[in-house]
């Protein structure tokens, strides 16, 4: 088998010889030759490997599936997949596999590449665990459910997660302590002494594989410890993640890199507690002057607040003031924005609104909206480009993100960038850095994102369509907007605002709703929401011959709701909603007189909407 082991094929594979474990095997599956590093990381000796075949060291393999992966590897040469492998303690491990179909000495045997992808494996889950729990969670819920997941996803013992007392950085308390498969109380400890105080004292990450114990005293019985400082929008350490092991602690540079971006969201949440904090002192110090003013002065005072911050925002829905004063804690900071929801819920507002009330309101906001634009022209719009670039290319173009430095970039339709260009997108947000189509020089800029979308972006990921390490960049602080039927107690109020809006732009003065209207209108779901109830307005004062407004056969009878014994799903109505506007259109999309319009949805909205509720054309 000397021979064997000089064949050219292996002459050709250096590195992976070095790296993989390789195996020769027949058609019937029996094993004739394994590598030295076959022989390390399997434990059987080259004599115990020529007793096995394929189906001792595979649980998923049989004969039957054997022969297929034979005939498959005999007809492409090479093939590649993931598997699962035995060691000879019967410990499984998931490994990579690379096929190679050789004829030696007029045998012919498939010669197997075999990579250990445990690490691999570890990070994803890391990434999947730790994400998934903490995405939707807020406040103390996120730092225990963080501490948590991390604890499990690595197998560490206890993980914490902390903040300073005080400017000193002498001393930290917990915000979660999660020990022995269990959150812990709190507690408060003095850094002195503790690789803790490394982290406070540095602003750098600290791994110590093993026997931490004897380098700091305090902590008995740690061997292996990992630290990650927390870094407010300031540059300013205010706290760390610390995971402590009683066994050895041996992390790659990959799952640091994991744990560096939830410090980041960390910061974030606890800067988020900092402004929920001042801004309980604010209140308490509006309720010390209660006995001085009027109940009729307290109110104005706060919706003149309310109207400066989000003066283009009308509501008076106590969820949605709820979505307002998270905004407002989030304006405060760098904090990247992901503001979710359906079209034409206003999201574009949001954004707007958490730009003027922030540190950056002097600066501009700019807008990118991806979705509108061509895939091959998204790179030159938000990076840029020089003369002669590509074709077309006649002088230089400045891209969006230089434009918005100082300022804040609003990111629409985020969910629709090409695939190819979201690591370039997540290298800006990352180091804020780029380079201009054409150029080699790269440009820095402090950038505000907030980034907006219509799409599900969790099921994306999980899905490959949207990279998991942009989508956790833009999830540091997810703000749902609400679609109009779960804030009906608004539609009063929106009317009347676009009455007055359009009653100006056409000269008419429609000043009265009929409540057989309002009811029509507040009994309709609005599945183009706040857009949609706009442009039926807009239409009813057109159409309205006096003071008061008509909504005339605009809304489709079925709108008002159904008597209990024929009460439709949501998607059942939008669908006979949807074909009622096509057929009155001609089925015609786009353009100033297509459904898309008179919906307030996108063409490509709608199209996407009527291929999920399968409508065709002709269908009645």
């Amino acid at each position: 088998m000397e021979i064997i082991s000089e064949h050219p094929l292996l002459a050709q594979f250096t590195v992976e010889r070095a790296l993989a474990s390789i195996l020769w095997m027949d058609e019937a599956g029996k094993i004739h030759f394994a590598n030295h590093t076959a022989i390390n990381q399997y434990g059987y000796t080259l004599e115990e490997f020529r007793q096995l075949s394929i189906f001792d060291i595979n649980p998923n393999f049989n004969p039957k599936r054997y022969s297929k992966l034979w005939k498959e590897s005999k007809h492409v040469q090479s093939l590649r997949f993931e598997s699962s492998h035995l060691k000879k303690g019967g410990h499984e491990f998931p490994v990579e596999i690379f096929v190679n179909h050789i004829e030696f000495e007029g045998k012919a045997y498939n010669v197997s590449f075999i990579l250990d992808i445990s690490q691999r494996k570890r990070q994803e889950q890391l990434l999947k665990l730790v994400s998934e729990a903490t995405a939707a969670k807020i406040g103390t819920d996120f730092f225990k459910t963080l501490v948590e997941r991390i604890s499990k996803a690595l197998n560490v013992h206890m993980v914490v997660v902390t903040e300073c007392t005080d400017a000193t950085k002498a001393r930290l308390r917990t915000l979660a302590y999660f020990k022995g498969d269990e959150i812990r109380e709190n507690v408060e400890y003095d850094v002195n002494g503790t690789p803790c105080g490394v982290i406070m004292e540095t602003s750098e990450s600290l791994l110590i594989k093993e026997k931490t114990y004897a380098q700091f005293t305090r902590d008995v019985g740690v061997e292996g410890y990992f630290g990650v400082p927390i870094i407010n929008r300031q540059g300013e350490t205010i706290g760390h993640i610390g995971l402590f092991n009683d066994d050895v602690l041996d992390l790659t540079s990959e799952e640091q890199e994991i744990l560096k971006i939830f410090s980041d969201r960390a910061a974030a949440e606890i800067e988020r507690n900092i402004a929920s904090d001042q801004l309980m002192s604010a209140m308490e110090e509006v309720k010390s002057l209660k006995d001085k003013l009027e109940a009729e002065n307290i109110y104005l005072q706060q919706e003149i607040q309310l109207e400066h911050n989000f003066e283009e925002i009308i509501t008076q829905s106590e969820d949605f003031r709820s979505i307002l004063a998270n905004c407002e804690q989030a304006a405060v900071t760098d904090a990247t924005v992901l503001i979710l929801g359906e079209s034409g819920t206003g999201k574009e507002l949001l954004a707007r609104a958490i730009h003027n009330i922030s540190p950056r309101r002097n600066r501009p906001l700019v807008k990118v909206n991806c979705a509108a634009l061509p895939a091959n022209l998204i790179e030159s719009e938000l990076f840029g480009h020089e003369k002669g670039a590509f074709t077309g290319a006649l002088a230089r173009k400045i891209g969006r993100f230089e434009l918005a430095d100082e300022g804040t970039i609003f990111l629409d339709e985020i969910g629709e960038l090409p695939l190819e260009l979201q690591s370039k997108l997540l290298r800006a947000l990352q180091e804020g850095e780029f380079e201009r189509l054409g150029s080699t020089q790269t440009q820095k800029v402090n950038v505000r994102v907030i980034a907006a979308t219509n799409r599900k972006l969790q099921e994306e990921v999980e899905e490959g369509k949207f990279r998991a390490d942009l989508f956790y960049r833009l999830n540091v602080f997810p703000v749902n907007s609400l679609p109009l039927r779960e804030r009906k107690e608004d539609i009063p109020l929106l009317v009347r605002h676009f009455m007055e809006k359009f009653g100006t732009k056409t000269g008419k003065k429609v000043t009265n709703i009929p409540k057989r209207s309002l009811n029509a209108l507040q009994a309709y779901n609005w599945p183009g929401n706040i857009r949609e109830l706009e442009n039926v307005i807009e239409r009813a004062v057109i159409l309205s011959p006096g003071n008061k407004l008509e909504l005339g056969d605009w809304i489709p009878k079925k709108a008002t709701q159904t008597s209990s014994s024929e009460l439709e799903t949501l998607e059942e109505f939008e669908k006979k909603y949807i074909l009622s506007v096509l057929q009155k259109t001609s089925w015609r999309v786009s353009g100033d007189k297509g459904a898309a319009k008179i919906l307030g949805l996108k063409p490509t909205t709608l199209e996407s909407r009527m291929k999920k509720l399968g409508i065709k054309r002709g269908l009645v």
